[in-house]
């Protein structure tokens, strides 16, 4: 959310016909109580319900700058992974990314890039992407795809980045893919073991150098 001068500073503009929502701003007033020591009129702080706040999808214009975590970086991760981001090639303009052998491919128009990548992170550190299981993932993929996308649910929420993915597309996304079909406990025990794994690899390492 950001007010229409804000979003200007972005290199975005409000779209023509977009309201403005409501916001509790701020204010400071002055008292009838006249503060003893200064002689003054105290000052006390209230809110004020005020609409000028839009929010990115009333907006169009340059993309937002890819938000990070704090202390978990991307490129650290895949790194430590051994995993490649190459170009994405695909044209069907609904899928967000894909995931081959050790190479992971996101969408520019990634609705959530970061928690897309942690999905396809996820299905290679769970070795879905491995070309001796292709026939088992395909035969499976209701699973292997309930795996990749509760990873990613696990990593965002462990990163403090539940702002940036909806947790409600997810947890549909999941029960979509697995209609009938029940994650056997080795396979929950798989995605937490994953989601570690990730996040432990998108770390600083501990005395902030990596070169020690």
């Amino acid at each position: 959310m950001a007010s229409y001068e804000g979003w200007k500073s972005f290199s975005r503009q409000v779209v023509k016909g977009a309201r403005g929502k409501y916001i509790y701003r701020p204010i400071t007033v002055k008292s009838e109580e006249v503060d003893p020591e200064t002689g003054e009129p105290k000052r006390f702080t209230k809110f004020k319900p005020v609409r000028g706040a839009f929010a990115y999808s009333d907006t169009e214009g340059e993309p937002l700058p890819e938000v990070e975590p704090r202390n978990w970086s991307r490129e650290r991760a895949l790194g430590a992974l051994a995993i490649h981001e190459v170009a994405f090639d695909q044209i069907d303009g609904n899928m967000q990314g894909y995931a081959y052998e050790r190479n992971i491919a996101i969408s520019p128009i990634a609705r959530y890039p970061l928690k897309t990548t942690i999905h396809e992170l996820g299905h290679v550190t769970l070795g879905h992407t491995l070309r001796e299981v292709h026939a088992e993932y395909l035969e499976h993929r209701g699973i292997s795809e309930f795996q990749a996308e509760a990873t990613a649910y696990i990593v965002m929420n462990e990163l403090d980045m539940r702002d940036q993915f909806d947790p409600a597309e997810s947890r549909a996304y999941i029960r979509s893919w697995l209609q009938d079909e029940e994650p056997s406990p080795k396979a929950i025990g798989q995605v937490f073991q994953a989601s570690e794994e990730i996040i432990r690899a998108g770390r600083e390492p501990e005395g902030g150098d990596e070169n020690e």
